[in-house]
């Protein structure tokens, strides 16, 4: 990590191959902020407005226009230029009435996928761990560092403890309100969100399930072809139909 012009700089070279970077933003890189998503899988805020949207052309500008508030990340109005935004995320400009997804992409790893008014206010979490707390309640732990706790009313039967691991939830942003549970299982619709085939999406035609998460794999079908990936690298978006827009299949 290198100080340049009074911030936290990564040297581009050393930046993950996803980021698009162009040799004119020079030697230094904003680096990520600690934040709900790894550094390594993540878009700086000001990288997305300065070199994704190109709304500005300049570190400069892209900087005064976030702690302006122009930019909304889930909801929630960020004025942090490194604020790292990562997978199913919703960026908002509400000023030009634009707003975008993060997808995984085969190309670029992560890309903004721009979405209506109207999905902005909901996003996809995948649950990675769920824990039974003070009074026998359920917290989900998701895949964008949110936690979101489901009361029990009887911990000795506890009728609502419904969710597991690998299950998605469409849920309102900001508010965090359940809409939607996805269950991770066969028929269902998924995305492949990391490894070689990151990006393809198609229904889950089989779970092989052995020890461990690294052993385990699934089979997604698109159209004719089958692809197999690993079990953590699936994330379910649908079941008849996509809860997301997603590129080419709108």
């Amino acid at each position: 990590m290198t100080r340049h012009g009074g911030t936290k700089s990564l040297k581009r070279l050393n930046t993950p191959k996803f980021l698009q970077i162009k040799r004119k933003h020079g030697k230094f890189f904003v680096k990520p902020s600690p934040g709900p998503h790894p550094s390594r899988f993540c878009l700086p805020l000001l990288h997305i407005v300065r070199d994704l949207l190109k709304i500005v052309t300049t570190h400069r500008e892209a900087r005064k226009m976030i702690v302006q508030g122009y930019f909304m990340v889930d909801g929630k109005e960020v004025r942090d230029t490194g604020y790292p935004v990562g997978l199913m995320d919703v960026i908002g400009i509400p000023k030009i009435n634009k707003y975008y997804r993060v997808l995984p992409d085969s190309h670029y790893g992560l890309i903004l996928h721009e979405v209506k008014e109207n999905e902005s206010n909901f996003k996809l979490c995948r649950i990675t761990g769920k824990t039974t707390i003070k009074g026998g309640n359920i917290q989900l732990n998701l895949h964008d560092g949110r936690n979101i706790l489901i009361r029990v009313s009887d911990p000795r039967n506890p009728k609502e403890d419904i969710y597991k691991r690998m299950d998605v939830l469409k849920i309102t942003i900001p508010e965090q309100e359940i809409i939607k549970s996805l269950e991770f299982k066969e028929g269902n619709l998924a995305l492949i969100m990391s490894g070689k085939n990151i990006g393809q999406v198609g229904k889950i035609t089989k779970i092989l399930k052995r020890f461990g998460p690294k052993a385990s794999t699934v089979s997604i079908q698109h159209n004719s072809e089958l692809t197999e990936t690993l079990y953590d690298y699936t994330f379910i978006i649908g079941e008849q139909q996509y809860e997301i827009s997603i590129p080419n299949n709108e």
